[in-house]
């Protein structure tokens, strides 16, 4: 798959050191103020319900039969449910070669991450941590995802490895949300002080060393509204999302040094969560009403919602071609995979 078809441009990206602190400029403090109080008081308002796994939960659709699939018809697949036992909501969100799924789930007991690995679930829980989340995972078994402490503002980031957890936070911004991590150990995500649409920086994370990818939004012009959500190895290719203007969301796809947007035809939104080696793309966007999974390759997009869903998102892929996601029903959220 190549990005050449889409609308492309150059883009520059900016290597910084992981301990430097990509400030927000002058013109944007006062309202950055206002904003992290808000985000932090309602952290699923507005876009960022896309970027936090429990806000998907309560993400309202109407329940309407499933729209036909675009270009090549729907996926030949069956889904199969992933279920916390003892949960009232479970997601997916990333899977690795091996076939591991992680995620997070809510119980009486509040928000933890999870490893799923031979029908085995294994709960993750940051220390100290009030809420937790995995987000994803590589052929190593590293586990990469997010984490809130009681009374304490904001989201940070964390790495798992060989059972020590690791602070991977950028620098001192309210907000980081690591999404992915890649076969060799780069980590994609985003990080911000206010909110999506108005100080949203991209970036790719290699040990010490940070880039950080900017793309404009009309909300604040001399802001930035990006988010890297999916890489293969090598850094080669990267998938993400930007909400350039209120109301609006786009996939993106960096392929070397030519960045295009993703749409699918006919869509209000379109997000891309993540990419496989060969290139194929999944996320979601919305149409008829209602928010679909999806997946790209080729030129093609096929339309993935699980049956009698109210809400279909698909989150991450492996190198095999299985996905993993999210989807709502009556009942709450629930996590999925779909088999290659």
């Amino acid at each position: 798959m190549r990005a050449g078809a889409n609308r492309a441009f150059g883009c520059g990206v900016l290597m910084l050191v992981l301990t430097l602190t990509v400030g927000l400029r002058p013109a944007l403090m006062a309202s950055a103020v206002v904003g992290a109080q808000a985000m932090m008081e309602d952290p699923c308002a507005g876009d960022m319900q896309w970027m936090i796994g429990w806000c998907i939960d309560m993400i309202a659709t109407a329940e309407i039969s499933s729209v036909a699939a675009l270009s090549s018809g729907t996926s030949s697949g069956a889904f199969e449910p992933i279920e916390v036992p003892g949960a009232i909501g479970t997601r997916a969100f990333g899977i690795n070669p091996r076939g591991d799924i992680v995620g997070s789930f809510t119980d009486a007991a509040g928000t933890h991450g999870y490893v799923l690995r031979i029908g085995v679930f294994t709960q993750i829980d940051y220390p100290g941590a009030a809420t937790t989340e995995a987000w994803g995972i590589n052929a190593r078994g590293d586990v990469i995802g997010r984490y809130t402490r009681a009374g304490v503002p904001g989201i940070r980031g964390f790495l798992l490895q060989s059972g020590h957890y690791t602070d991977i936070s950028i620098g001192n911004h309210l907000v980081t949300l690591p999404t992915k991590i890649g076969a060799s150990g780069e980590i994609v995500g985003c990080f911000h002080d206010t909110n999506g649409s108005v100080d949203m920086y991209g970036y790719v994370q290699r040990g010490n060393d940070v880039s950080v990818f900017r793309l404009p939004s009309t909300v604040a012009p001399l802001g930035s509204s990006a988010m890297h959500n999916g890489i293969v190895p090598g850094g080669g290719l990267i998938v993400g999302l930007t909400l350039p203007a209120p109301g609006q969301s786009h996939g993106y796809i960096i392929d070397g040094d030519t960045f295009s947007y993703l749409d699918v035809p006919g869509s209000t939104a379109t997000a891309a969560w993540d990419v496989n080696p060969r290139g194929v793309i999944v996320g979601n966007y919305g149409a008829s009403g209602r928010t679909h999974g999806f997946y790209y390759n080729d030129g093609d997009f096929v339309t993935l919602d699980v049956p009698g869903s109210t809400l279909t998102v698909a989150r991450g892929i492996n190198p095999r071609g299985d996905i993993v996601g999210v989807y709502n029903t009556a009942t709450g959220a629930h996590g999925f995979v779909l088999r290659k």
